[in-house]
C-alpha cells in the first residue's frame, strides 16, 4: 500500500497519545475472526507482532461488530474470515488523539511482503506509473485461479507490460482461504495493484484522476480532509462473494 501510513505502534505506547502533530495517522490490520451461526464474533486472532496495547483496542472493537452468518444448504453455519480494520489516530480538541477503528472489509488473507510486481523496464525509463485491477478466485488450497487484469481507471489505460507484470507476481501469491462449517472455500477477490516510482512523471490529467479517486475513497470512509500532496488510491483487497457479509460494523471511537 503506497499511501503514507505511520506505524500505529509508534503512536500508541500506553493508553494515551501525546499530541505532536495536528495530522491524522493510520495503520491497517488483518485480523482473524471466528463467527458463529448468529453472526457474532466469538474469537479473534491478532498477529503476534502487533503491540499488546493496540491488539487490545482492535479486539474490543471487532467484538462489537456483527455479520450476516454464512449458510450451507440454507442453514446458518459457523465460519472463519479475516477482517480488515483501519486504526486512525485523529487529533482532538484537548491536544491528544482519539482512536477510530473502522471496518474496511473481510475475506481471505495473503502476504505480499517482499513480493512486489516486477516493474517493466521501459516504464522505469519513462518514469511511468500505472494502476490496475486483478480479479481472481482464491481456491480452497490458497492458490489463485481465473485471473484477469484490467485498467483501474477507464480514462487512464495502461500498457500490456504492466498487466503482464501483475499476472506474473499473482501466480506466486498464496492465500489463507476463508472457511465455512470448518471447510476452506473458494472466494472471488478484487485486488488493486499500484505501480509507482519515487520520481514518477504524471500528466496534469493523471494527477486529476488520482486526486478524484482519493477524494471518493476519503468521502466513502468519512475520513478527514485531503492531506497535502498527491495521495494514491489504496490497494485494499475486496472479497466479492465472502460467505460472511457485514451487518453492524460501525466505526468504534476510543478516546484516551
Amino acid at each position: 500500500m503506497k499511501n503514507v501510513m505511520l506505524c500505529a505502534g509508534m503512536l500508541l505506547l500506553t493508553g494515551s497519545l501525546a499530541a505532536r502533530a495536528a495530522e491524522s495517522r493510520e495503520q491497517a490490520y488483518a485480523i482473524g475472526a471466528d463467527v458463529d451461526t448468529t453472526g457474532h464474533v466469538t474469537a479473534i486472532q491478532v498477529e503476534q507482532n502487533v503491540p499488546a496495547s493496540i491488539a487490545a483496542v482492535l479486539t474490543s472493537a471487532v467484538k462489537q461488530w456483527q455479520f450476516v452468518p454464512a449458510t450451507r444448504n440454507g442453514q446458518p453455519v459457523s465460519a472463519h474470515t479475516f477482517i480488515y480494520a483501519k486504526l486512525q489516530a485523529l487529533p482532538n480538541a484537548s491536544g491528544q488523539y482519539d482512536l477510530h477503528i473502522r471496518f474496511a472489509g473481510n475475506g481471505p488473507k495473503f502476504d505480499r511482503a517482499g513480493r512486489q510486481p516486477p516493474y517493466p523496464r521501459e516504464a522505469v525509463h519513462k518514469r511511468q506509473a500505472a494502476f490496475v485491477i486483478l480479479n481472481a478466485t482464491v481456491q480452497p488450497d490458497g492458490r489463485l485461479a481465473d485471473m484477469t487484469v484490467s485498467d483501474r481507471f477507464a480514462e487512464w489505460p495502461v500498457s500490456a507490460s504492466f498487466k503482464n507484470a501483475a499476472l506474473k507476481i499473482a501466480r506466486t501469491w498464496h492465500f489463507i482461504p476463508e472457511q465455512a462449517d470448518g471447510q476452506p472455500i473458494a472466494t472471488q477477490v478484487r485486488i488493486p495493484i499500484n505501480f509507482t516510482l519515487r520520481d514518477q512523471i504524471l500528466t496534469p490529467e493523471q494527477v486529476k484522476i488520482l486526486r478524484e479517486a482519493v477524494r471518493k475513497e476519503t468521502a466513502a470512509a468519512d475520513a478527514e480532509a485531503a492531506q497535502p500532496g498527491i495521495q494514491l488510491p489504496s490497494e485494499q483487497l475486496v472479497a466479492l462473494d465472502s460467505p460472511l457479509q457485514p451487518g453492524a460494523v460501525a466505526t468504534i471511537i476510543s478516546a484516551p
